[in-house]
């Protein structure tokens, strides 16, 4: 038997088992989170906290993800995968309990940031296999049409299940929950999980953890920023101002250290390469529709009363616009077709999502109202997490993509989705109040008793939130607008004006000839005239 094994499992294990072993796997180790948005609200009821920490919890989540990224084949090359396996669900299932068992903000936050650091390793060990067996030829466009509506339907159908099953027991629970489901897949691991080698026994010396701190503290400090900004009113909190020095100081010295490393952590190099430049432009544009969530939340649950269960349920009428834009994104990548047209085809569902939502502020709106505007969502993210990420990272070797992959995730996921999640808060406070103040306008002292107007104060809020929201999602319609005009205009990678440079040969050529055609007939003219 060879000393290296490229599979998973043991050799007696059969083969449609082994694919069948790998769907489980994949599927509950996506479902995994340190924390689950839909919980959110009875999280912070209970533990007494702003929801700000259990925001910059999500987010932590996704740095953590990131900051193992550029080790995570080196951990491959160094331990088996069993070990790989072993260790990160046990760490996964002990962070879950202290998460379910502290009541300290501070604590789930540092257990949500290791929580993502080991998922990474557990999600590579699957991912890697699985784009072997969807995309044999090594296209990973087919790869990413598959995997991305994979994880988003997983992501929103189990968000639902573990909603209504904190609703009806307690959010401990659930955690509580996860731990068990992380110590019976190590029993799986153990019984069906091969012992050998992936490759060669690589060291740890050369691993720079200076880097990796300075790469987890520069966006740790950012989530602060972003995360508690509208709470703590921006820069006259110093704890906004230290989070933004820190994230200041941080990123230049990660910056300056890999300028004198042989073998950088990260790779800024690729940040000069025209698609990545113009895929992280199009991940910032990908990120004003995801920071609308926000908006959405405080009109289901502000407006409309929505309990968490029925909030949930939203999402999951995202699956079938996901899946979609993946069967879309398949047979589009299988033809070879330009991607321009279908990154237009998400911006332009998640435009006319858009409108939809402008149109749908009004406190006596239908459940079944929801169904065509969230399919439309559903598939503009889709869409986008899969031909953007496949633009961004096309053409790129697979060192400089390993190393240039954490920073490429940590800015969809967290970096695009956090400033604008914060911006709009803070134009929905800004807005609500100028809504506020112009129904005050008509609001006279001589006319309107005290005991009326504090009736009718619930009343004016809702307006104002009604009006706020409304306000944002037509300027967010008006921004979509330019977003697919550049799209359009965008080469792609493929020459432009091709059609004017035959034109300008052609020219050249007649040009050419016609100067001939003259010298004949000058000459001809010439010698009549003698």
């Amino acid at each position: 038997m060879s000393d290296y094994n490229k599979g998973l499992f043991k050799s007696w294990v059969p083969k449609p088992v082994q694919l069948l072993l790998i769907l489980i796997f994949t599927t509950l180790i996506m479902a995994i989170n340190p924390v689950y948005t839909g919980n959110i609200s009875l999280m912070v009821g209970d533990l007494g906290t702003l929801s700000d920490w259990l925001m910059m919890a999500n987010f932590a989540s996704f740095i953590g993800m990131a900051t193992s990224m550029p080790v995570v084949l080196r951990v491959k090359m160094r331990f088996r995968t069993k070990e790989i396996m072993t260790v990160s669900l046990a760490m996964t299932a002990l962070l879950s309990f202290v998460i379910a068992t502290t009541d300290t903000a501070e604590i789930i936050v540092a257990s949500s940031f290791l929580m993502g650091f080991f998922k990474m390793f557990m999600m590579m060990e699957f991912i890697l296999p699985l784009m072997f067996i969807l995309s044999p030829d090594g296209k990973r466009g087919k790869f990413y049409a598959v995997f991305y509506p994979f994880s988003i339907a997983t992501g929103n159908i189990t968000g639902y299940y573990l909603a209504n099953l904190s609703y009806h027991t307690t959010w401990q629970y659930v955690h509580l929950l996860t731990a068990g489901i992380c110590l019976l897949m190590i029993l799986m691991v153990v019984i069906f999980q091969h012992n050998q080698r992936f490759a060669r026994r690589m060291p740890f010396s050369q691993i720079d953890w200076l880097s990796m701190a300075l790469f987890a503290g520069t966006f740790l400090f950012m989530s602060y920023l972003f995360s508690f900004g509208k709470t703590l009113n921006w820069f006259d909190s110093a704890g906004i101002r230290i989070s933004f020095w820190g994230t200041l100081v941080s990123f230049t010295l990660l910056v300056l250290r890999q300028l004198m490393l042989k073998r950088s952590f990260v790779s800024f190099g690729i940040f000069s390469k025209n698609n990545v430049q113009s895929g992280l432009l199009m991940l910032l544009f990908t990120g004003v529709f995801l920071g609308t969530s926000s908006l959405q939340n405080t009109f289901t649950v502000g407006i409309l009363g929505y309990d968490i269960v029925t909030n949930a349920s939203l999402n999951v009428m995202m699956v079938p616009g996901v899946i979609l834009a993946g069967v879309v994104a398949f047979f589009w990548f299988k033809h070879e077709r330009p991607i321009k047209m279908f990154i237009f085809s998400g911006l332009a569902a998640f435009f006319l999502n858009t409108v939809m939502m402008y149109f749908m502020m009004v406190s006596e709106l239908n459940y079944e109202s929801w169904l065509l505007p969230m399919i439309l969502k559903g598939y503009g993210m889709s869409a986008l997490f899969i031909a953007v990420w496949f633009y961004t990272l096309d053409q790129l070797e697979i060192d400089d993509m390993l190393q240039a992959i954490g920073l490429v995730l940590v800015f969809r996921s967290f970096v695009a989705t956090a400033v604008f999640s914060s911006f709009f808060a803070w134009l929905q406070y800004q807005y609500q109040w100028q809504s506020v103040n112009n129904l005050a306008v008509y609001m006279d002292g001589n006319t309107v008793s005290v005991q009326n107007a504090l009736a009718g104060y619930k009343n004016i809020q809702l307006n104002a939130i009604l009006a706020a929201n409304k306000r944002i999602y037509g300027l967010i319609a008006i921004a979509a607008v330019g977003m697919m005009l550049y799209v359009l205009q965008h080469h792609f990678g493929r020459l432009r004006f091709t059609r004017f440079r035959w034109t300008r040969g052609r020219f050249y050529r007649a040009m050419a000839h016609r100067k001939v055609r003259a010298s004949k007939v000058a000459k001809s003219k010439a010698v009549r005239h003698r």
